[in-house]
C-alpha cells in the first residue's frame, strides 16, 4: 500500500515538475521581464524671465494647473513705467517720421518749382540773345543800307554838280552868242532855265547826302548802342549774357534743392528707422510686462516650489516645476543579453509596485541608441587598466494606454515597476 501511494506522489511530481519545466521554458522563449524599471515623465521647469519682486504666488506644491493659468506675479510696476515710457518715445519718433516726410514733400515741391523757374529762365535768356542778335543784324543791315544809300546820294551829287557845271557853261556860252545876234534869245532863256535848274537839283543832292550822311550815323550810333548792351527801347546782348548767368544760377540753386531733397529723404529714412526701434523698444517692454505673470507653459501638477513671497527672483532662476501626469511612461532597463528579440510596437505589461494589484498595459516605443552606463557622468573606459565584463542594461521605453484608467494618470513619476514583453 505504501509502495502504492509513493508511486502515485512520485507520479504526481514528476508530472508536476514536467509541467512547470514546460511552462518556464514556453515562458523563457515568449517573455522578457525586468525589475529595474521605474515610471518616468516630462518634468517642465518654470523659471523666472525677468527680475522682480515676487508680489502674488497663487499656487502650491501638488496643485493641478492648466497650461496659461498665472501661477505667480512679479511687481508690474517697473515694467509698466518701461512701457509708458517706450509708448512715449514711438509716439515721438512718429512725429519725427511725419515731419520728415513732409520736408521731403515739401523739398521735392520747392525743387521742381526752382528748376520750372531755371529752366524758364534759360528760355528767356536765349530768346533775348536771339532777339538782341536778330536786332543787331537788322542794324547792321540798316547801317549797310543807309551806306549804300549816302553813296548813291553823293554820286547823285556828283552827277548833278557835272549837269549843273554843263548847264552854267552853255548858258555863259549862249549868253556871249546872244549878245553877237548868232542865237535866238529864245534858246538863252532856255539855257538859263536849264542852269538854274540843275542847281536847284545840286541843292537838292546836297541835301540827300546830308540826309543820308545823318541816317548812317544815327544807324552806327544805334547798332554802337545795341552793342555795348545798353539801349532805351530793348535790351542787347549785354543784357541777354546776364539773364544767361542768372538761369545759370537758378539752375545751380535747383541743383543744390535737389541735393537738399536728397539729403531730406535720407533724414526721412533715419527717422523711419528710429520709429521702428522705438516700436521694437516698445513691443519689448510689453513682452517684458506680460513676463510679470508667471504663466505654466502645459497641463500638469506643480511640484518642487522653492519661490516664496518677497523674494527677488532673476532670469533664469528657478521657481517651481510642472509634471504632466498624462504624459508619464515606463522605462525599463532590460540586460542587453534580453533585447536579441525586442522589437517597437511589441505589447508589454507593467506592474507598479504602489498598485500591487493592478497591471497597467502598454506598448514598446523605442529601444535607447546606447546603454546606460555610457551616458553616465562616468563613462566606463574599458581600454584602460583591468578589465571585467559586466553585463550592460539598455534602456527601453514603454508607452502606456492612456485610456485605462483615464487622465491624468494615477502614477507618479520616479515609481517602481516590473516590466513584462511578450517578445512572441
Amino acid at each position: 500500500m505504501k509502495r502504492a501511494l509513493l508511486i502515485v506522489v512520485g507520479a504526481v511530481v514528476l508530472v508536476a515538475a514536467l509541467g512547470y519545466g514546460a511552462w518556464a521554458w514556453y515562458y523563457a522563449v515568449t517573455y522578457v521581464s525586468t525589475d529595474d524599471a521605474y515610471v518616468d515623465g516630462t518634468i517642465s521647469p518654470v523659471n523666472a524671465k525677468i527680475t522682480g519682486h515676487m508680489v502674488e504666488i497663487l499656487v502650491d506644491d501638488n496643485k493641478p494647473v492648466k497650461k496659461g493659468d498665472v501661477l505667480a506675479r512679479i511687481d508690474p510696476r517697473d515694467y509698466r513705467v518701461r512701457v509708458d515710457q517706450a509708448r512715449a518715445a514711438v509716439a515721438m519718433s512718429e512725429s519725427r517720421a511725419r515731419a520728415a516726410a513732409e520736408r521731403v514733400k515739401v523739398s521735392r515741391e520747392m525743387a521742381a518749382g526752382q528748376l520750372a523757374q531755371a529752366q524758364a529762365s534759360t528760355l528767356g535768356a536765349e530768346s533775348t540773345r536771339r532777339s538782341a542778335l536778330e536786332t543787331i543784324t537788322s542794324n547792321t543791315e540798316t547801317v549797310a543800307s543807309r551806306r549804300a544809300a549816302l553813296g548813291a546820294a553823293r554820286a547823285d551829287l556828283e552827277k548833278a554838280h557835272a549837269t549843273y557845271e554843263k548847264a552854267r557853261q552853255e548858258s555863259d556860252r549862249l549868253a556871249v552868242l546872244v549878245k553877237q545876234g548868232l542865237v535866238a534869245q529864245r534858246d538863252f532863256d532856255q539855257a538859263v532855265s536849264d542852269t538854274k535848274s540843275t542847281e536847284a537839283a545840286v541843292r537838292g543832292a546836297e541835301q540827300r547826302v546830308s540826309q543820308a550822311e545823318r541816317d548812317v550815323a544815327s544807324s552806327e550810333a544805334d547798332l554802337r548802342v545795341r552793342d555795348s548792351g545798353y539801349e532805351n527801347t530793348g535790351i542787347g546782348l549785354g543784357m541777354a549774357a546776364a539773364r544767361a548767368a542768372d538761369a545759370r544760377a537758378k539752375h545751380i540753386q535747383a541743383e543744390a534743392m535737389q541735393q537738399e531733397t536728397r539729403v531730406r529723404e535720407a533724414e526721412r529714412e533715419v527717422a523711419s528707422a528710429e520709429m521702428k526701434e522705438a516700436q521694437a523698444n516698445l513691443a519689448f517692454a510689453e513682452l517684458q510686462l506680460s513676463h510679470t505673470d508667471v504663466r505654466a507653459a502645459l497641463d500638469g501638477v506643480v511640484a518642487k516650489r522653492t519661490v516664496e513671497l518677497g523674494q527677488v527672483v532673476q532670469p533664469g532662476q528657478p521657481l517651481m516645476a510642472i509634471v504632466p501626469l498624462h504624459e508619464v511612461w515606463v522605462v525599463a532597463n532590460f540586460k542587453e543579453t534580453q533585447l536579441s528579440r525586442v522589437r517597437p510596437g511589441m505589447r508589454a505589461e507593467v506592474n507598479v509596485d504602489t498598485f500591487g494589484g493592478k497591471t497597467f498595459r502598454g506598448v514598446v516605443d523605442s529601444i535607447s541608441a546606447g546603454t546606460g552606463s555610457r551616458f553616465s557622468l562616468l563613462p566606463p573606459e574599458n581600454a584602460t587598466g583591468n578589465w571585467v565584463k559586466v553585463v550592460q542594461r539598455v534602456p527601453v521605453k514603454i508607452l502606456l494606454d492612456g485610456h485605462q484608467y483615464g487622465n491624468p494618470h494615477t502614477l507618479r513619476a520616479g515609481m517602481s515597476a516590473v516590466v513584462t514583453i511578450r517578445a512572441r
